[in-house]
């Protein structure tokens, strides 16, 4: 009914102030419809709801059913007509547009209550947008909240008790729904105290605390370093609690941990570094303690054992030499490696005759590990010194130690070198690598040949040491591929090649075997220059080389072999007349068939 009396128009207006989001927007328009229409007596009623600026809905009471655009296209054609009233809602139109029709139009008084209906509609619907902005905010909040996988919430009441927590709270704190608290967080988390001490200081002053590392520790002992900030929530008296959000940081602990420990160690021994062995002489000589010993010691022959076995067993080598300093001196020393096959130790307050004890108790322990089982004979050279004063630095000390280290190291080359030949040929003579007696066949096939073609008493000397000695390098060879029953697959082949080289090393490194190095070398080289390591052809090969090449094939082709049996003698000279020339030196198979046959 038109509002005609200023009681009316109060009345309106506590009707139009009473107006409220009912929960929906549809509840909201039924409100808009029923008071428009018995305030002002309305006919149709429009409500466009844009939410933001997009259109999003179109509500409607006493029109045809249209399409949304069709209803703007009509509000448009129609809002300046006597009989319509039509407004924006929000600031232009972000919140939608109310549009109005009645029959005789609007007086100016129903326009002016209009307008604040239209402003109570804009605000209630601003305030329902509002909320469920923050509402969905809230939701999507919690969502990411409960789902990181990678930040842990935590939240516990005013009574310790869990009021929230999410998946990753749940892994990493342990939390179970039944009888967990305060108490059971209190003791996880190392050191306690300090962790107590830090809640206590929050609860305190209602301040959040700054992320701290902590351990978490659970009943078996294993432990999570986690990044921790403590949160406090204050929800009026005796209400509100404490959130606690952590991050698992244990990878990256573990990672510091590993690069400090790279940053100080030796990677192959797990020994402190040089750098780490320097840093502690200086800050010894900066402190003044005294006295400091110091002992060097290096292990001796590790280049013939890596020429002789290759350098993954000198780095086996090395490493249990390092566990055997680790074991012979005391925890507050420091053992370091501070070079290829050098390693020093520092001793804080030890005197210098304690140190030579200590020193005499590591080279005994080294030597006797060889004395037991098939073990490569290992020693090492030492020396031993001390600064006394703190006019005398650690450094002093060191060059000392190291001096008498050397000195002692030149004592004991030729013993070294000859125990180092000695454990080759005794593995040479129990493998006997392609045969038993192979070795002893070749000296005496050899020294027919030889005499057959007038070699002279030294080089019949020297052609027996290289039928002893030729396959030495197949020490530094594995032995799945030496006995491998079948052919070889062509690494293995080059692997096996290696041997002629290495050979040729290990020949080099003794003054015993210095004389057949060459012919080491050169015993799978071919007439034709196809041979290996080098080329060579024809007579670029030493005479010696090539009778040994003749010998060697037939010995191995009239000898079992762990892929094949023996072949028989007439099958062996066939292939040596087969290859003379090519691989053999054609004049020498001849005569040696001359001997055989």
């Amino acid at each position: 009914m038109p509002v005609e009396t200023g009681f009316a128009e109060l009345a309106a207006l506590y009707e139009i102030a009473s107006l409220d989001f009912p929960g929906s927007e549809k509840g909201l328009f039924r409100e808009v419809v029923e008071k428009a229409s018995r305030l002002f007596g309305v006919r149709r009623v429009i409500l466009l709801l844009h939410a933001g600026g997009g259109g999003r809905a179109c509500l409607t009471w006493g029109c045809y059913r249209l399409g949304i655009d069709d209803y703007r296209a009509y509000i448009e054609q129609n809002r300046s007509l006597p009989e319509a009233y039509a407004r924006e809602l929000g600031n232009g139109d972000d919140l939608g547009l109310l549009y109005l029709e009645k029959k005789g139009g609007f007086s100016p008084r129903e326009v002016r209550l209009l307008d604040i209906f239209s402003k109570r509609l804009a605000e209630v619907l601003q305030a329902h947008y509002l909320q469920d902005r923050v509402r969905r905010a809230n939701e999507r909040f919690k969502l990411v909240v409960e789902n990181s996988p990678m930040v842990a919430v935590l939240g516990l009441d005013h009574r310790g008790k869990p009021a929230q927590w999410n998946r990753e709270a749940e892994q990493l704190f342990g939390i179970v729904r039944t009888n967990w608290g305060c108490k059971d967080l209190l003791r996880q988390v190392v050191p306690r105290e300090r962790f107590k001490e830090a809640l206590r200081e929050v609860l305190r002053t209602g301040r959040a605390s700054p992320p701290g590392e902590w351990m978490l520790q659970n009943r078996a002992g294993a432990g999570r370093w986690v990044l921790m900030s403590i949160v406090p929530v204050y929800e009026g008296p005796g209400e509100g609690g404490v959130f606690f959000m952590a991050v698992d940081i244990t990878a990256r602990k573990e990672a510091e941990e590993r690069f400090r420990y790279l940053s100080v160690r030796d990677a192959l021994t797990g020994l402190y570094n040089r750098n780490y062995f320097e840093e502690v002489m200086q800050r010894l000589d900066a402190e003044g303690r005294r006295p400091v010993s110091v002992i060097t010691f290096d292990v001796d022959g590790l280049k013939l054992v890596n020429d002789c076995l290759g350098h993954a067993e000198g780095d086996r080598l090395l490493r249990q030499v390092a566990a055997v300093a680790r074991k012979c001196f005391r925890e507050e020393d420091f053992v370091a490696r501070i070079g290829g096959d050098e390693f020093a130790v520092i001793l804080p307050g030890a005197a210098y005759t304690n140190a030579a004890r200590a020193c005499a108790r590591l080279v005994e322990t080294v030597e006797a590990r060889g004395k037991h089982g098939p073990e490569l004979p290992v020693t090492v050279s030492a020396g031993v010194a001390t600064a006394q004063t703190i006019r005398e630095s650690v450094y002093e000390a060191f060059k000392q130690a190291d001096d008498g280290m050397y000195r002692e190291k030149l004592r004991n080359t030729n013993r070294v070198a000859g125990r180092i030949l000695g454990f080759c040929m005794a593995a040479l003579q129990e493998k006997d690598f392609l045969a038993t007696g192979h070795a002893e066949r070749l000296a005496v096939l050899g020294e027919q040949l030889g005499r057959s073609v007038g070699l002279t008493k030294e080089e019949l000397d020297k052609l027996a040491l290289l039928a002893r000695v030729h396959d030495i390098g197949k020490v530094g060879i594995a032995t799945h591929i030496l006995f491998k029953p079948g052919p070889l697959a062509k690494e293995e082949r080059d692997e096996m090649k290696r041997h002629v080289e290495i050979g040729y090393r290990i020949a080099r490194s003794f003054p015993e075997l210095a004389p057949v190095a060459d012919l080491i070398l050169q015993h799978h080289e071919w007439w034709n220059g196809q041979g290996y390591p080098r080329g060579l052809k024809g007579d670029e090969i030493d005479l010696l080389a090539r009778i040994l090449a003749i010998v060697d094939a037939y010995d191995a082709m009239t000898s079992d072999r762990p892929y094949r049996k023996a072949l028989p003698k007439e099958e062996a000279i066939a292939e040596l007349q087969r290859c003379a020339g090519t691989q053999f030196d054609p004049q020498l198979v001849e005569v040696f068939l001359k001997l055989i046959r």
